[in-house]
């Protein structure tokens, strides 16, 4: 017990890793465009930490949104090569918009929809079932999974059918400096 004799009373906040970099203005927030894939082509949308960006990059959340009737499935994917086709997304914010100007990321997001085969390399470490009409939401992470430098983080989307799907990723992640760097 902490004893205030004649003082205002201390405030004490308990932030998660997510919250106290989003106050500081490097938790990011990004949105693909949405992906159109089914009828043996798949779509995929991920973070790409530059070789050379100086920080790890530590992801938080994701969601999926299936805009469809058909259920599909969601590989999570860690470094694997960029597929070819992609496109570079500028929907990327700072969570914290008092922050002024706002941060920009190091990392950046691209999509590409209508892709054949597979991802190349990597590591598919887990799946998910995305229902109908629906937003899957990932447990926090809470940067558990840490992206260094020439790294990713991807999701591929299959469609199970014939039908053409059409869905959107969401990304949160935050960005801090490699010391030395």
């Amino acid at each position: 017990m902490v004893e205030n004799i004649g003082h205002l009373p201390e405030e004490i906040v308990d932030l998660t890793s997510s919250g106290w970099n989003a106050r500081l203005g490097r938790y990011f927030i990004g949105q693909t465009e949405e992906l159109h894939f089914g009828n043996q082509f798949n779509a995929w949308g991920g973070i790409i930490n530059p070789r050379y960006s100086g920080v790890n990059l530590y992801f938080d959340i994701f969601t999926i949104t299936n805009y469809g009737e058909e259920y599909f499935d969601a590989e999570i994917w860690l470094n694997a090569e960029t597929p070819p086709g992609v496109t570079k997304m500028s929907t990327i914010t700072s969570s914290n918009q008092s922050v002024i100007p706002p941060q920009k990321p190091n990392a950046y997001m691209l999509q590409t929809k209508y892709m054949k085969g597979d991802l190349n390399k990597g590591v598919d470490i887990f799946g998910r079932i995305v229902t109908p009409n629906s937003t899957l939401v990932s447990d926090s992470h809470q940067g558990s999974i840490i992206i260094g430098p020439g790294g990713s983080f991807s999701i591929l989307l299959r469609s199970r059918g014939w039908e053409i799907v059409t869905s959107t990723i969401v990304l949160t992640w935050w960005e801090e400096r490699i010391k030395g760097r």
